[in-house]
């Protein structure tokens, strides 16, 4: 459709009046009856279809008229006279122009759509300038539904579109702001009533492309204007494909999507970066569509919400991500719960997150949960599924979701059956002077007790202190601010659960994931009554209490504990395995094991925190014991470094490694900000009303390291470039001494963020117990 292009651009090319010089008002509205007699006698010509040259005339008058009439409207606005309205204006709706311009548009056979282009850009022009007032003359109103009307089922050349996109996307925004107008776009399609501003955006949603960003916002619009409208929400609910489509769009797009990650190389990748969402086909589509859905439900009618909801978790979750993380590849495994985890991270609304959880705990594939599965590649030797997995469970850890964390360790930790029949009915009095902060800090590899020489005044001294002046290495204050920072929060987002988790005195309602899913936890807030938030109002004015909101006293079902009769659950188990393994776990694999059992260390809940925190717990002789662990591991590292010759060079080293890596990190974050600053970023418009998006933000510095195999010329010289020398200060390889000097370095840093989350838990009690 070339032709309609090439039409349009050899309009006049005569200057056109600036509707900001001054003019004869009367002149102006003179010229504009002569260019629409102009174009009326072409109108009028007896003929079966019109040519060429009678399209161009009447584009071009078209061009004039519209010209005039902004410069007549504009002087109108800029003189104001009561009870005066432009004459151009006048004339164009008495002499019912814009009906007789879409009756011939209709008879022009080829040259409908440059016709059409110009109808478009009349109403743009009309409605940004006297807005809804033109709505209540059906001289405005009726060719402009009929223009509508014509546009349904039809296949436009990108101008078209983008014209028509942002007609029905300002007609959107005016009907947020006058709600009374909405019933004058339902019209009778096919013998169904049909919203036509919504059914027309409906072909957009997919679209990559910018008008496709333009029509999620205007569709963004219909659905808050559902909430107004009760009428929008039924017809969007019951008379359109919308929800199935964004459900079915999800499959599709998900189905694309590479099925191995074969072309990321960075040795600790764990999670999708934002260069890898734009890099990796069809990624960008699929979090745009997601994105967008999440946005659909946090604006939309709770019937369509619902619905969205139900679609998704029958439409996507069970027949296509269910049995692509069950898939027995390894490499497809990996692919896989990397595409959840960045679902996890890109989701927030409420509903949705329900969803994932329903499918998550209570949906059987061979006869075992979801969840079940995954807990169990968290044993798995391949270094990428395993850091995968541990990425994964960050990402639910910090969702704060109780339904989650019964499933993960509650429902095996309530019953107390981990711990000594003498401890379950005194656990974790008060301990004022923190013990178990003075107890993990004994547990430090002594081989790391070793200082650079301070007598030696040369170049390399003065840079190893410049360095460690510089980084958070070893700055147990550093430490203490940021666990204080972590409970808190995490108190602040476990404040609505409905139990405590003390011990036995807590009367657990029901050791069962699902039950707790209908009840609450923040995830059925669909269903919150006016007294139930009431009631949370008052929780959130006293945060610093962690208050139990309410119980349901069920009896604990003890033979609903799958695991084992004195077991800390699956999860935790394999977490505890896999600490036992940090001499021959990968570094960056105990970086996030470390990380995870810290993020769980952080919640308050007195039974998880005495497990991780708490050293006098006495537990059965079955269940792991993190203290042991961990003196087991000091053991191994200073028996190992006391047999090398250069333990204390091998230390030095591995701590500049680590504080290398983290200035490096830190520097290249830093420009990465400054560079992200400096550009001019476009908020997507379907973000309006909703949080700014978690899986996009600033690129983890680990993927402007990722060499893609894309990306190198397998014919290029061996030389080596700036971004593959830092890879390799980044990413260096080590030898067996090297490889156990980092682990003792990383456990005595670990130790001192457990110290730090053992005294700030017990400054947080005291506040508690003071108050």
């Amino acid at each position: 459709m070339d032709w309609i292009n090439s039409l349009l651009s050899t309009k006049n090319s005569k200057s056109l009046i600036n509707p900001e010089d001054e003019c004869d008002p009367q002149a102006c509205y003179d010229s504009f009856k002569e260019h629409w007699h102009q174009v009326y006698k072409i109108f009028n010509r007896v003929q079966q279809l019109p040519s060429h040259d009678d399209v161009l005339g009447v584009v071009n008058h078209l061009e004039q008229m519209a010209t005039l009439l902004l410069y007549d409207i504009k002087r109108n606005d800029r003189f104001f006279v009561p009870h005066s309205t432009s004459k151009c204006l006048e004339h164009l709706l008495s002499e019912n122009i814009l009906s007789k311009l879409f009756e011939w548009s209709t008879t022009s056979g080829r040259y409908i759509n440059a016709i059409r282009c110009e109808q478009l850009k009349v109403y743009q022009m009309l409605l940004s300038q006297s807005r809804h007032g033109l709505l209540l003359h059906d001289q405005f109103l009726q060719p402009l539904i009929k223009l509508l009307c014509s546009c349904e089922g039809e296949v436009f050349s990108k101008e078209v579109e983008k014209l028509l996109v942002d007609l029905i996307n300002q007609l959107s925004a005016l009907l947020m702001q006058n709600v009374e107008f909405i019933d004058l776009f339902f019209q009778d399609i096919k013998n169904v009533q049909s919203f036509i501003i919504f059914s027309l955006l409906i072909p957009f949603v997919h679209r990559e492309d910018s008008t496709g960003m333009r029509a999620r916002d205007a569709l963004l619009l219909c659905m808050s204007l559902s909430k107004k409208n009760k009428r929008v929400a039924i017809y969007i609910a019951e008379h359109s494909n919308f929800s199935i489509l964004l459900a079915s769009g999800l499959s599709g797009l998900y189905s694309v999507l590479p099925n191995i990650l074969d072309d990321i190389s960075v040795p600790d990748w764990h999670r999708f970066t934002p260069d890898d969402v734009n890099e990796i086909k069809g990624l960008l589509t699929f979090v745009t569509s997601l994105e967008f859905s999440n946005a659909v439900a946090q604006v939309a009618h709770p019937m369509i919400r619902k619905q969205l909801q139900e679609f998704l978790y029958r439409g996507f979750l069970i027949p296509v991500l269910g049995p692509a993380l069950l898939q027995i590849n390894v490499y497809e495994q990996v692919a896989a719960t990397a595409y959840l985890e960045l679902i996890l991270r890109t989701v927030s609304d409420t509903g949705l997150l329900h969803s994932l959880l329903q499918f998550l705990l209570n949906i059987d594939f061979d006869g075992e949960k979801i969840l079940g599965t995954l807990i169990q590649r968290l044993g798995s030797d391949n270094r990428q599924l395993c850091l995968v997995s541990l990425a994964m469970f960050e990402s639910i850890v910090d969702l704060y979701c109780e339904d989650l964390m019964l499933e993960l360790v509650f429902k095996y930790l309530q019953p107390c059956l981990h711990l000594m029949i003498s401890q379950r009915n005194m656990l974790l009095p008060l301990d004022p002077y923190c013990q178990s902060f003075e107890k993990l800090l004994t547990l430090s590899p002594k081989c790391c007790n070793v200082e650079y020489p301070k007598e030696v005044n040369d170049n390399s001294s003065q840079w190893y202190t410049l360095k460690h002046k510089q980084s958070l290495y070893g700055k147990y204050f550093a430490y203490l601010c940021d666990a204080r920072n972590r409970i808190s929060q995490c108190q602040m987002s476990c404040i609505v659960w409905n139990n405590l988790y003390g011990g036995e005195e807590d009367s657990n309602s029901d050791n069962s994931s699902s039950t707790s899913l209908e009840r609450s936890s923040g995830y059925n807030s669909l269903n919150v009554t006016a007294d139930e938030a009431k009631t949370t109002e008052e929780y959130w004015e006293t945060p610093v209490k962690f208050k139990q909101k309410k119980e349901i006293t069920i009896p604990t079902k003890i033979s609903d504990i799958e695991y084992s009769r004195s077991s800390a659950g699956p999860f935790l188990f394999l977490l505890m395995e896999k600490l036992k393994n940090f001499l021959s776990n990968s570094f960056y694999v105990n970086l996030h094991l470390t990380g995870l059992i810290s993020k769980l260390a952080s919640y308050p809940q007195p039974l998880l925190r005495a497990y991780l925190l708490d050293h006098s717990l006495v537990l059965q002789p079955t269940v792991p014991s993190i203290f042991e662990i961990i003196g087991v591991l000091k053991q191994k590292v200073d028996e190992y470094m006391s047999q090398q010759q250069n333990s204390q060079q091998l230390i030095k080293y591995a701590r500049d490694i680590l504080v290398d890596r983290e200035i490096m990190l830190v520097n290249l974050r830093r420009y990465h900000v400054e560079q992200h600053a400096s550009k001019k970023v476009e908020t997507e418009p379907f973000q309006r009303n909703s949080p700014k998006r978690k899986s996009l933000g600033i690129s983890p510095i680990s993927s402007l390291f990722g060499r893609r195999p894309s990306q190198i010329e397998s014919n290029a010289p061996v030389v080596l470039s700036p971004e593959e020398v830092q890879f390799n200060i980044i990413y260096p390889k080590f030898n067996e001494g090297q490889h156990v000097a980092l682990c003792a370095v990383l456990l005595d840093e670990w130790i001192k963020e457990l110290a730090a989350l053992a005294q700030e838990h017990t400054v947080a009690q005291l506040i508690n117990f003071l108050k």
